[in-house]
């Protein structure tokens, strides 16, 4: 027997996974230490020893234990020294490669610490058996895993790392919000729903407030980019193209997210470049509706004129100074110069009016839990469907994931409306809070940067045209067009009339206010 196992070539591979599951298996050393005193007592002829640290659930995955096969193959060893059979495989794959390896006459053994697997059918059956028992193992804790992750992801808990801006408590095993990263990636969405930000200029304002990357650098665009993409941030988890509702605390608001969807892939209608032209993207000419663009002359002149995309338009040719159309629009901005007194008088006639009723609320929060109920409807009827045999596998669960990612955005709305409340007195506050910024818009606008303008501008502006090197007609977005057509010394009647005929203005939903 010794010298039969002399004039075999053995190669001892030895194999430690990486993965948490098998940390009781024994270390490399232990391996090592054990097979090569069974070598020496039964007197095999080690030619190699292999080592890796790897896990053995994928085949052809493992670059050690590629190079053994590729030796056995090529006839430098044709016997195995191992720990035991799921050392080398935990897979079908790698499983076969090795009774192959015996059938073609390659491999004469497999020897472990405690049986000897030889070229014979009931031996080849058995590690056979043994390998199967390490595959099933594998699966049964990879199903238990998906299981249990699926659970989690349904009682509203994360599964994998938290994502920037949040920590992973150990203690809770919750995810909890980043103090110092947190307020980042607030900023992030808020500046990227302005619609005047590019990735590139969001990472370096933040990189001059103080965010920087392990290595002290800026955030790359890349990364921003995920982060204006991943629901997460307004407490919606994803999933295998699954979506679940989160017990984390958002960063964001839904609305704000959708907004930066709209920004981001919008593809349709590419935003126009403003190559850091403070009314870019702001004016059109009023005689051919084509967007006004702007050129730097001598250095230091900005112009705008007509872009006469349609081909029609003789205002190309008319060129206006920049600083001619801030004066036009500061001196117009003076229409929204209000009496402060008069907008205390409504806002407090608004908020005694609205003692009255909470209809706005409670419609909307009815509406929407209705929706929600129509979809449970909608799922239990395809269930039926598809149990009848009526709809083939693949589309049924189609339209089933399609209608559970719709509950969890209507789940999700519903939360947002019993937390935030958007109902009239949120609205009445955000009205009176852009009535009283009305007041200083045109001495605001005066004094400001060309950023903090074109912010003013984002917020305040709508469909304005230049015409002969003048603004022909400057228009305002609600609630501002409200105080334009108000006069200076309105009345209380006046006032309260143009606030109610303006339907957007008593019953909307507040957007997020910088």
């Amino acid at each position: 027997m010794h010298n039969e196992n002399n004039m075999k070539k053995f190669i001892l591979y030895i194999r430690k996974s990486s993965e948490s599951a098998d940390r009781q298996i024994m270390s490399l050393s232990a391996q090592e230490s054990e097979m090569t005193r069974i070598a020496q007592r039964d007197d095999l002829n080690v030619v190699e020893i292999i080592r890796e640290s790897h896990s053995a659930k994928t085949t052809g995955q493992r670059p050690e234990y590629n190079r053994m096969i590729k030796g056995i193959k090529s006839g430098k060893y044709n016997a195995i020294l191992t720990w035991s059979p799921d050392r080398i495989s935990r897979n079908a794959g790698d499983l076969a490669m090795i009774v192959d390896l015996m059938d073609a006459g390659k491999l004469e053994c497999v020897q472990t610490y405690s049986q000897l697997f030889i070229n014979e059918g009931t031996s080849k059956f058995m590690f056979q058996m043994l390998g199967s028992q390490a595959k099933l193992e594998n699966d049964q804790k990879s199903e238990n895993v998906k299981r249990g992750n699926r659970e989690k992801l349904k009682h509203g808990d994360w599964i994998n790392s938290a994502s920037f801006g949040y920590l992973n408590d150990k203690a809770t095993t919750k995810i909890v919000i980043d103090p110092e990263r947190a307020p980042y990636v607030s900023q992030i969405f808020e500046l990227y729903s302005t619609g005047l930000y590019s990735l590139q200029g969001i990472s370096s304002l933040l990189f001059e407030k103080g965010l920087r990357t392990k290595g002290g650098n800026k955030v790359h665009t890349s990364q921003i980019h995920k982060i204006i993409n991943k629901t997460f941030y307004y407490g919606v988890m994803e999933s295998n193209g699954k979506f679940y509702q989160g017990n984390h605390e958002p960063l964001v608001s839904q609305k704000v997210f959708e907004q930066c969807q709209i920004i981001s892939g919008n593809k349709s209608r590419p935003r126009a470049k403003t190559k850091g032209f403070t009314l870019s993207g702001f004016i059109k000419s009023e005689k051919c509706g084509c967007a006004i663009t702007a050129e730097l002359k001598k250095e230091k002149y900005i112009y705008y004129h007509c872009t006469n995309g349609k081909g029609i338009c003789d205002q190309k040719s008319y060129n206006t100074n920049e600083k001619v159309l801030h004066d036009s629009i500061a001196k117009d901005m003076e229409k929204l110069t209000i009496s402060p007194k008069m907008v205390d008088i409504v806002y407090k006639a608004k908020l005694e009016e609205l003692e009255q009723t909470d209809s706005f609320h409670n419609h909307t929060l009815d509406t929407t839990r209705k929706a929600l109920n129509s979809l449970s409807q909608n799922k239990s009827r395809l269930i039926d469907t598809f149990t009848a045999g009526d709809i083939d596998e693949d589309l049924y669960r189609e339209k089933l994931t399609a209608l559970d990612n719709k509950k969890v955005n209507l789940a999700k709305q519903i939360q947002e409306i019993e937390q935030n409340n958007p109902d009239p007195l949120a609205t009445i506050e955000l009205t009176y809070k852009r009535f009283k910024q009305g007041y200083t818009m045109s001495k605001r606008y005066s004094g400001a940067s060309p950023d903090e303008k074109r912010i003013i501008l984002s917020e305040a502006l709508s469909n304005s045209t230049l015409l002969d090197r003048n603004m022909a007609n400057i228009q305002y977005k609600s609630p501002y067009d409200v105080l334009a057509r108000t006069p200076v010394n309105a009345s209380f009647s006046q006032l309260l009339a143009d606030r109610e005929s303006n339907p957007d203005l008593r019953y909307q939903k507040p957007s997020s206010y910088r």
